[in-house]
């Protein structure tokens, strides 16, 4: 089980200094609203992304008093994992308006990358609902953050296929030799086929981890599909058909000044299994419940991969009703990880309460 024994905060957001010893594998974070309930999780959370689980720039993560912001800020924890403790930690520097990163393993400077060699933080925030109700183009891109978490090789390709397609565009636009252009579309449309061809995958395994796996709590399916469904299993003529389209669409493309043919054709749907339903025709309530399901399903990959991971949970009770939180706490504990969550009341964990480790922010 990995854990974070200890957390030393400075100058981050709402915390000038912060410190806890931290014991057990669940910790309740409780207080008021506005009070850095959240920011406490985030400091976390930017050990696996430098942007936060909000999606920050750089330079709102300092500390800010009397609308003076501080130009240091450093996040220390110590990390257990198995036998073992390791000192893992980051800072923040703004000199002459430049933000210097640094991240450090026992005191020796390394990388994000080195860091999530050891440990990954999971999360939930809710200002991620919107996934649910925002339309398919956000349920593709919060897909892809999934997977690209545990494929490198699809986060590259995902990469290569915006470069690639950056370079058509601007041949267009100028005119560019048509057999350059034909070669580009070409890498592009292999490229995009492996797109398509591990988000099935990926997607497959992660119904069937909810059909296996979570069994008090929601089940989920998610569907994905586009016009190209009955030839993605033939490579060759899927690709054809992708360089085809590609051909057929250079003059819109050229025009609208972007690529109107990409991996983002894909369809991805939420489905829930107990009720039957499409999820957008659910309750809040049972739209919450299935992204949970979706994030412990996730959550059940790196276990099964045996890459170790902390969970965090902002404002977890939002939506969900004391029975589903019964259900959900059993769910968590089945990872055997440390998880953390935040809410406004501690009566909110009360079926954790002789299990969970307490920190009161009021």
């Amino acid at each position: 089980m990995a854990s974070v024994e200890q957390i030393n905060i400075k100058n981050f957001k709402s915390h000038s200094s912060f410190h806890s010893n931290i014991e057990g594998s669940q910790v309740a974070v409780f207080g008021n609203n506005g009070i850095g309930k959240t920011n406490l999780l985030e400091s976390l959370s930017f050990f696996s992304n430098s942007k936060g689980m909000r999606g920050n720039k750089l330079e709102n993560f300092f500390q800010n008093k009397n609308e003076v912001k501080s130009k240091f800020l450093k996040v220390d924890c110590v990390l257990k994992q198995e036998n073992y403790s390791t000192n893992i930690s980051y800072q923040l520097v703004n000199e002459s308006d430049q933000i210097n990163k640094d991240f450090f393993i026992d005191n020796k400077k390394s990388s994000q990358q080195q860091i999530n060699g050891l440990i990954n933080f999971i999360w939930l925030s809710p200002h991620m609902d919107k996934i649910m109700y925002e339309g398919l183009s956000t349920r593709k891109t919060f897909i892809d953050k999934l997977i690209s978490n545990l494929d490198q090789n699809f986060k590259r390709n995902l990469s290569d296929f915006k470069k690639l397609s950056d370079e058509r565009i601007l041949l267009l636009i100028n005119n560019g030799d048509k057999k350059w252009i034909s070669i580009v579309e070409e890498k592009m449309s292999k490229v995009f086929y492996k797109i398509l061809l591990v988000r099935r995958q990926k997607i497959l395994s992660l119904n069937s981890l909810s059909k296996n796996y979570l069994t008090t709590f929601k089940k989920f399916q998610i569907n994905i599909e586009n016009n190209l469904e009955e030839i993605i299993s033939q490579e060759d003529k899927c690709v054809e058909e992708i360089i085809k389209m590609l051909f057929i669409n250079r003059s819109l493309d050229e025009s609208v000044k972007r690529n109107t043919f990409s991996p983002s054709i894909d369809q991805i749907n939420f489905f829930d299994c107990n009720k039957n339903l499409n999820a957008e025709l659910c309750s809040t309530g049972e739209q919450k419940s299935i992204l949970l399901s979706i994030i412990l399903a996730f959550a059940w990959t790196f276990k099964q991969k045996h890459i170790p991971f902390i969970m965090l949970f902002d404002e977890i009770s939002s939506h969900i009703d004391e029975k589903n939180m019964v259900n959900f706490f059993n769910e968590v504990a089945k990872l055997d990880t440390q998880a953390w969550y935040t809410g406004t009341d501690k009566k909110i964990f009360q079926v954790i309460e002789n299990k969970a480790f307490f920190i009161d922010l009021a």
